[in-house]
């Protein structure tokens, strides 16, 4: 028999286990822009090396970032891979973050999410992780490593899609921004470790995937 927990209940236990997280790991919000886009399909060393490049060639300046030619910004986040791609991302959401962020935070999270999905390079999941840690809205990232436990906690027998997931969590998703946004660094940390921790737990989604 497995131990029934809730969503919320799942966050308790993994603030218990791991304490706060205080995400995004980055200096500065133009920094953090750009590793949201360099995070995608790697892994947080090669960000980092690239993020590295970065700060030595711009100082995160904003206009120097954006004063950087397509092919220097390529050679700068080389290490975070796909970055012929990442760097017309990078481009793309700085340039947004410049001109158009401060009337996007009047929207209601529903449009701000279709705007941000409008972005070059801005699928589902980068577009939640901008709405939780630039915009502060309370929003659920059902990212791989939440998948991942999710799965192993027995929420689902097929693996659901990310919208699938992401919905069926935020039928009662009762998360301030601030909680939201610990409760999915809590998930990505967690699924960094090897633990067993959760063995013998059924997690109960607030709305079933069939």
């Amino acid at each position: 028999m497995y131990k029934e927990i809730t969503i919320k209940q799942l966050f308790e236990l993994l603030n218990k286990q791991l304490g706060r997280q205080n995400w995004w790991p980055t200096h500065s919000t133009e920094e953090m822009l750009v590793g949201m886009i360099l995070i995608q399909n790697t892994n947080w060393k090669n960000v980092d090396k690239s993020l590295s490049n970065l700060q030595k060639a711009t100082g995160f300046d904003l206009d120097k970032l954006l004063d950087l030619t397509l092919d220097d910004l390529r050679d700068l986040i080389q290490p975070s891979g796909f970055y012929k791609n990442k760097s017309i991302y990078v481009r793309s959401l700085l340039t947004a973050y410049r001109d158009e962020f401060n009337d996007w935070e009047k929207l209601s999270t529903q449009s701000l999410r279709k705007r941000l999905l409008n972005l070059k390079g801005i699928g589902n999941e980068t577009a939640d992780v901008l709405l939780l840690y630039y915009f502060h809205r309370s929003t659920f990232v059902a990212d791989n490593y939440c998948m991942r436990l999710f799965m192993n906690l027995h929420a689902f027998t097929e693996k659901p899609t990310y919208m699938q997931l992401k919905n069926s969590v935020q039928a009662d998703f009762d998360f301030t921004p601030d909680q939201a946004s610990e409760f999915h660094a809590l998930i990505d940390e967690f699924g960094k470790l090897k633990s067993d921790f959760f063995d013998g737990y059924q997690l109960v989604l607030p709305r079933s995937l069939t």
